[in-house]
């Protein structure tokens, strides 16, 4: 082991080295460490600003779901009260054809019993007739043999 001893004056400037260097190196490495803490609150900016862009699209994507929802629902309820107006208009015309399903049975009922009151009528002129012809015939002999 070797010892050396050094004048008062050399520790002096040993110590005022060393300190220097402890500075120097302190410094260095407060140095680094800025540069890091200013890089890594930079990324925290940007990142924090890349969420506050997701969040507006979100809100506005949110925004825009709501609005066309509403206006979904507005479609929804007008075609309801549509579909609701539709049956009724149904309805109405379903009775409307079963009114007239109704009334042209009963035509169809009073055409045919006017067939067969004209049927009827006809076969009885006819008879009236044939008696006319049949009185004719009779006058006219006995009108004949009365001239004769």
């Amino acid at each position: 082991m070797l010892v050396v001893f050094f004048n008062p004056t050399d520790q002096v400037l040993m110590a005022k080295h060393l300190l220097e260097a402890t500075l120097m190196g302190s410094i260095l490495f407060l140095s680094l460490m800025i540069d890091r803490l200013h890089h890594y609150i930079r990324e925290l900016r940007m990142r924090r600003k890349s969420m506050e862009a997701v969040k507006k699209q979100n809100r506005s994507f949110e925004d825009g779901k709501v609005e066309e929802t509403k206006a979904l629902e507005t479609e929804v309820s007008t075609l309801q009260e549509k579909l609701k107006q539709l049956q009724s208009e149904l309805e109405v015309k379903s009775k409307e054809v079963n009114t007239s399903e109704a009334n042209a049975a009963a035509l169809s009922k009073q055409s045919e019993g006017f067939l067969l009151e004209y049927d009827r009528l006809l076969e009885e002129n006819q008879n009236l007739r044939s008696q006319l012809q049949s009185m004719d015939l009779g006058l006219s002999r006995s009108t004949s043999k009365k001239n004769t």
